[in-house]
């Protein structure tokens, strides 16, 4: 019995045709095996070549959004520099501003000394070398702190708040006034350069004295001068503080204050009139100078030149002299 090939249709025995079956099912198999083996290695292929790109594009994501960072830490650095460019550009504004306005008004820098705190210490301490005088620190209120001493005990305190403005404001008033309460002193005096309505030098509000800083020394001798008689009577911190009280009233009265601020606008007027003064002598004292440089240069001149002549070379031609700058001496002491 013969059985027709699978592959080719040739007569075939039954056990040739069951072999032919055999390698043919093995053929198949190996196929089916290199096959499956394909798509396994083509899906890792795409699964590598996906994952790939998802790393692409991680990176190239990464890559913009460091790119983004950079920019937007760029743009805040220059943000910041130009912010703190402004700052100053808009302090040195204020200060051309304040310079203006004093030019207005005809004072100069030098007239608004004690309006800083280092210069009102200087001169306290000057004014009262037996009192313990000191810049305050540490945020507790005040710029200068005085404590009045008397027979090597502690009499009182005054406190100074200085301030360099234009207007005199609500906020200077209550800075000083908590500053009084936070020292625990006698008296509080707020020092100014300011103005306001109806204000002429001197005045109290919110239990602080207002001072232009001409006025300044003369209120700090009447409130030392205060504090040593109560020291005198030993009166208690009530009886202190009323007493400190019925001074503040009877000092911004017109019976006190007319005078005293007559005297402040005297002492202004006698400072301009001073500086004035000191400008006019400076300018003839360096004319003078240029002139005695002058007769030195044409005495040295015609001598040098009679020595020429004499040794038989020409005499030179008399040039403009170049003058030194007058050097005032240094304060001593």
């Amino acid at each position: 019995m013969t059985i027709p090939c699978p592959l080719c249709g040739s007569p075939l025995t039954e056990k040739h045709y069951h072999r032919v079956v055999k390698i043919q099912e093995q053929k198949e198999k190996i196929q089916k095996g290199e096959l499956g083996k394909l798509k396994n290695q083509a899906a890792a292929a795409e699964a590598a070549a996906t994952a790939a790109r998802r790393k692409e594009r991680e990176t190239r994501a990464k890559a913009k959004q460091k790119v983004a960072d950079a920019k937007r830490e760029a743009a805040a650095k220059e943000r910041r520099k130009a912010e703190t460019q402004n700052k100053h550009l808009m302090a040195q504004v204020h200060r051309l501003k304040e310079r203006n306005k004093m030019l207005e008004k005809g004072t100069s820098p030098q007239e608004v000394g004690l309006a800083d705190e280092q210069t009102l210490v200087r001169r306290l301490r000057g004014e009262f070398p037996s009192d313990k005088i000191e810049r305050t620190a540490g945020g507790r209120g005040g710029d200068v702190l005085q404590e009045v001493t008397f027979c090597k005990d502690v009499a009182g305190h005054i406190i100074y708040e200085c301030k360099h403005t234009d207007k005199i404001a609500a906020d200077h008033v209550n800075q000083t006034a908590l500053a009084k309460k936070t020292r625990n002193a006698d008296y509080g005096i707020l020092v100014t350069t300011g103005t306001r309505k109806k204000f002429s030098g001197l005045d109290q509000d919110s239990g602080i004295f207002i001072v232009s800083q001409s006025g300044v020394l003369t209120l700090a001798h009447i409130c030392r001068d205060s504090l040593i008689a109560m020291a005198k009577q030993r009166l208690d911190a009530a009886a202190k503080e009323a007493a400190a009280k019925r001074l503040m009233d009877y000092v911004t009265s017109p019976v006190c204050k007319t005078p005293l601020e007559e005297a402040i606008s005297h002492t202004e007027r006698a400072h301009k009139n001073l500086l004035k003064e000191m400008e006019q002598h400076k300018k003839i004292w360096e004319e003078r100078y240029e002139l005695y440089q002058t007769i030195h240069y044409d005495i040295s001149h015609v001598k040098n030149n009679i020595t020429r002549v004499l040794d038989g070379d020409n005499p030179l031609k008399l040039e403009k002299p170049r003058f030194e700058p007058l050097a005032l001496p240094l304060k001593s002491g």
